[in-house]
């Protein structure tokens, strides 16, 4: 019993410690190219600058954050340049303490998803449609036709 007690004491403990790291964000987390985002993090209490590693975007290499009201909360926005690819980033923040967070940006295409053609993607073609129409007619005629001749 007493070794169970230790252990849940232990694991207390662990639960109320400190995290190991920042925690940082961004938000939006899917962006389009040429879009604005947020990147922001906590960092330890007392750290008093902390950046983001814009590169992996096109972005500077190192972005400076400002502070937030409370002692360790940094944020940035940054717009996303226009001819940034598609897909996932994973983006280093890091404080001036020498930790780092890492949050993931995922930059989709312009306009809607490429998901191919469509009823919808092109204009009507009348000549198509009357086309159709004037077989529709012609087959219902033969079948009244053919219905009536077997009567």
């Amino acid at each position: 019993m007493l070794h169970m007690q230790t252990l849940l004491a232990a694991l207390g403990a662990v639960a109320l410690a400190p995290s190991a790291g920042p925690s940082g964000a961004v938000t939006p987390d899917t962006v389009t190219a040429g879009n604005p985002v947020t990147f922001s993090v906590v960092c330890a209490e007392g750290v008093h600058e902390a950046d983001v590693a814009g590169a992996p975007l096109g972005l500077s290499a190192r972005i400076p954050m400002e502070p937030g009201k409370t002692s360790g909360v940094f944020s940035v926005t940054v717009n996303i340049p226009a001819d940034t690819q598609t897909g996932t980033f994973n983006v280093s923040i890091d404080c001036g303490d020498g930790t780092s967070a890492v949050v993931q940006l995922v930059v989709s295409p312009a306009g809607g998803v490429p998901t191919g053609g469509g009823a919808t993607s092109r204009p009507t073609n009348h000549a198509l449609m009357a086309a159709g129409g004037g077989l529709l007619v012609i087959g219902a005629a033969g079948a009244f036709a053919l219905r009536r001749r077997a009567v």
